[in-house]
């Protein structure tokens, strides 16, 4: 009953001074449509690419064949499972003018086709011939190898359909559960989903910090209620607030198009022991702050570990430290976003319910960083105040 008492008064002060909570609430949905717009394309990415076709062509039979231009017909007919274009090509006059469209971020990569890209593939077709094929840009944009091995790829299928000369490999791509067929929008929503939990770091630390710079703190420890009923009751507050940004941020993902190969509840008990971890860095801000600026400060710090170290926003990989029963333990994984996002990609993407390790690791950690909150929490204002 002292635990629902303290929650009660939270509830009432939350809705008195809402805007935590509700930026809270709210930033998880507009991650999830900057991320959609950022994908605008059915959810996939179109790469842009020039081509400088400088094919002469040759004449076949008394019939002039220029192979080049079949070739850039074939890149931009390159798709992703979902229907939607690779690579967005346009040709243009020579290499100084595709320099231009790379040096002003208009294009990913050229390719340059010679003069002789005829002729080498009809020579090809009897083995006596390479064909030359030049294909450059940025080495340094994460984007350059994707465009690369596309290009790479769709040239290679097109040289042995028009040679007819069998590869020396024939590799078969096969997709992990439903991943195959996923947008990469939808592959990024089980991260900003971890993000959305991780942002009541900063409504958990300014909760306390508010008790603490108002003074109530020093009243509240000495009713019978006591530090368990005090840090319990502010505690189910969040956690409900951080339900509601899991959900609301679902459901905008969903609304977006988004499709789950699992089941989605299993997204609640991930979200429960996330926002029990986030509440436990709170409470720890919230020992070393006084004042509700400070904690608002100080929680960018360990909030900027949490995402950016834990692949929530992109992948990470981290040491390996050990491997236990063929599980690898990472350094990393001391940091439970890392787990929740695991297990969300895992159920949303491969449609696995296989996720029993990361909810015993999230349950240890988020255990572990609560227990160590409440105490940091407890020794600085609570025992002072009491």
């Amino acid at each position: 009953m002292k635990l629902l008492a303290v929650a009660g008064k939270t509830l009432r002060e939350q809705a008195r001074n809402p805007l935590l909570p509700l930026l809270a609430i709210g930033l998880g949905p507009f991650f999830v449509l900057m991320m959609w717009a950022f994908f605008p394309s059915g959810g996939s990415t179109t790469y842009p690419v020039v081509v400088v076709n400088s094919d002469a062509g040759a004449t076949v039979g008394g019939a002039s064949l220029r192979l080049g231009d079949r070739a850039v017909v074939g890149l931009g007919a390159l798709t992703h499972d979902t229907g939607v274009p690779i690579l967005d090509v346009r040709q243009v006059v020579d290499l100084g003018q595709a320099r231009d469209e790379l040096a002003a971020h208009r294009a990913v990569a050229f390719v340059e086709f010679p003069e002789s890209f005829t002729r080498s593939l009809l020579a090809a077709r009897a083995g006596t011939s390479a064909v030359p094929v030049r294909i450059g840009g940025d080495l340094g944009s994460p984007l350059y190898p994707v465009v690369a091995v596309v290009v790479a790829d769709g040239l290679d299928r097109f040289a042995r359909q028009e040679t007819g000369r069998p590869a020396l490999l024939e590799l078969t791509e096969v997709p992990l559960g439903a991943s195959g067929s996923r947008t990469e929008f939808e592959l990024y929503v089980p991260g900003v989903l971890v993000f959305a939990i991780g942002l009541m770091m900063f409504a958990a630390a300014t909760a306390l910090a508010q008790e603490t710079e108002a003074g109530t703190i020093n009243r509240l420890v000495r009713t019978p209620m006591g530090a368990v009923g005090l840090l319990g009751g502010i505690s189910v507050v969040q956690v409900l607030v951080g339900l509601a940004a899991g959900l609301v941020s679902l459901g905008t993902a969903v609304l977006l198009g988004f499709r789950s190969a699992g089941p989605l509840w299993l997204a609640l008990p991930v979200w429960v022991l996330t926002s029990l971890s986030v509440i436990g860095l709170g409470l720890l801000v919230a020992a070393f702050t006084r004042s509700v600026a400070q904690a608002f400060l100080v929680a960018n710090f360990p909030f900027g570990l949490f995402m950016f170290l834990s692949g929530t926003m992109f992948p990470v990989r981290g040491v390996p430290l050990f491997s236990v029963a063929g599980q690898e333990v990472n350094l990393l994984d001391v940091l439970p976003p890392r787990h929740a996002v695991n297990a969300l990609t895992t159920v949303f993407s491969f449609g696995s319910t296989a996720i029993g390790y990361e909810l015993v690791m999230l349950t240890v950690l988020s255990v572990g960083y609560f227990l160590l909150g409440a105490w940091a929490f407890h020794r600085r204002h609570l025992r002072v105040a009491s």
